[in-house]
C-alpha cells in the first residue's frame, strides 16, 4: 500500500477550510492524511473540527511566522490556503496587509517542498474594471494568486474563488442588512429582500453552499491537480437573481416574500461593519462589469464536474453528487417557524471572499 499523501489546510477552523477538510476526510478511494493549521489548538473551533474529522492532525502555526508555517507544511503534498481579509491583525496598527501574509505563506510552502498549492483567491477588481475600482480584499487576493502562480517550484497552482454563501440566510443579524429576509417580516407581513441590482443581463448572484459544495469543489480539483494548474475555478452552486431567491422561498415555504432593489449600490447600508464593506463593493464591481464577479461569465459546469468527482470518491450517489440548490436549502431548513437563525455573521469576508 502506498503512503498516503498529506494535505494541509491553512484557515482550517474557518468556513472554507473546515468544508475542505470534511470533504477530503470522506474520500474512500484515495484516502489522504489531513493536517489542520490553527493558531490555538485548544480553541472551541479546533475541538469542534476534531469532533467532525477525528482523524485529522492539528498543528499550531501562525500566519505571520514563516518558521512555524514551514514546519506545519513539512511533508505535505498539497495545501489549501484561505487568508482572512478581515483578520484583526490587519487593523492592529502594525501596518500589516493581507498580501504580505499571503506571500509569506506561499514562500513557506515553497520552502517546505509543497507540490500543489490551492488558494482561495479573487478576481482583481482593478484589472477587470481597468482601474476604475479598487477593492482591497479582491486586489490583495488576486495579487497573492499571481504570486503563487509565479512559483515554478509548485507542480500545480489552483485558484478557487468562492461565490456568495448560502449560509448567510441562516444568520438573523445579516437578515437585518438584507431588509429582513428571511426572518423579519415587513409591516405588510412579507419577508422583503432589499439589495442593489447585481448587474448583467440575468442579474444572477453566484450563490454557493459552503456546507455542501465548496469543500467538494476543492476536493475534486485535488483529484487531478495538473489539469487545473494555473486555472481559476469558480466556487458556485446555484446562480440566482434576487427575484428568483424570494420567488423560490415563497414557493417552497408558502411564506409571502418579495425583492425590492436598492437603486444605488452606495445606499446599501452595511452598518459600518468592515467585513461587509467588501460585500457592498461587490455590487459596485458587478454593476460596472455586467455581473462579472469572477472576471468572467459565471458558469456551473466545472464546479458541477468537480462536485461529482469528489462525491463519487466519497461513495456518494444520486442527488448527493450534484450541486446543492436554494430549493433544497429552503425545503430542508426554512419550512417552519423555528428556522436555523444564528446571531452572527460570517467573518471570512462576510458573505463572500
Amino acid at each position: 500500500m502506498s503512503e498516503r499523501k498529506i494535505i494541509t489546510v491553512f484557515g482550517a477552523t474557518g468556513t472554507q477550510g473546515s468544508s475542505v477538510l470534511r470533504s477530503l476526510a470522506a474520500n474512500k478511494t484515495t484516502p489522504f492524511s489531513l493536517r489542520a493549521i490553527t493558531r490555538n489548538p485548544s480553541s472551541s473551533a479546533s475541538k469542534s473540527l476534531v469532533d467532525s474529522c477525528p482523524d485529522i492532525d492539528i498543528v499550531k502555526a501562525d500566519g505571520w511566522d514563516k518558521a512555524s508555517l514551514v514546519s506545519a507544511f513539512s511533508g505535505s503534498w498539497a495545501v489549501f490556503v484561505n487568508t482572512n481579509s478581515d483578520d484583526p491583525s490587519f487593523e492592529d496598527g502594525s501596518g500589516r496587509i493581507e498580501v504580505q501574509q499571503g506571500k509569506l505563506i506561499v514562500d513557506a510552502a515553497v520552502e517546505a517542498g509543497v507540490e500543489v498549492f490551492v488558494y482561495s483567491g479573487a478576481a482583481s477588481a482593478s484589472a477587470i474594471t481597468k482601474g476604475k475600482l479598487k477593492i482591497e480584499a479582491f486586489d490583495n487576493k488576486a495579487a497573492i494568486s499571481e504570486y503563487a502562480r509565479g512559483k515554478k517550484e509548485f507542480k500545480s497552482t489552483i485558484i478557487v474563488v468562492s461565490g456568495w454563501y448560502f449560509e448567510t440566510f441562516y444568520m438573523s443579524d445579516v437578515a437585518v442588512l438584507y431588509g429582513g429576509f428571511p426572518y423579519h417580516p415587513s409591516s405588510d407581513g412579507a419577508l422583503v429582500l432589499k439589495l442593489p441590482r447585481w448587474g448583467g443581463k440575468d442579474e444572477k448572484v453566484p450563490w454557493i453552499s459552503m456546507t455542501e459544495d465548496f469543500g467538494d469543489i476543492v476536493h475534486g480539483a485535488l483529484l487531478d491537480p495538473e489539469r487545473w494548474n494555473g486555472k481559476l475555478i469558480q466556487g458556485v452552486s446555484d446562480p440566482r437573481s434576487s427575484e428568483e431567491v424570494t420567488a423560490t422561498f415563497q414557493k417552497v415555504t408558502r411564506k409571502k416574500a418579495r425583492y425590492e432593489h436598492i437603486e444605488r449600490w452606495q445606499d446599501f447600508d452595511v452598518k459600518n461593519i468592515r467585513a461587509l464593506e467588501t460585500v457592498k463593493m461587490n455590487f459596485a464591481l458587478v454593476q460596472e462589469t455586467g455581473g462579472l464577479y469572477y472576471g468572467e461569465k459565471t458558469d456551473t459546469a466545472i464546479p458541477a464536474e468537480l462536485k461529482k468527482k469528489a462525491a463519487m470518491a466519497s461513495g456518494k450517489t444520486g442527488e448527493e453528487t450534484v450541486l446543492y440548490t436554494l430549493e433544497k436549502m429552503f425545503e430542508k431548513d426554512f419550512q417552519d417557524d423555528e428556522m436555523k437563525g444564528q446571531d452572527n455573521y460570517v467573518r471570512e469576508g462576510a458573505a463572500t471572499v
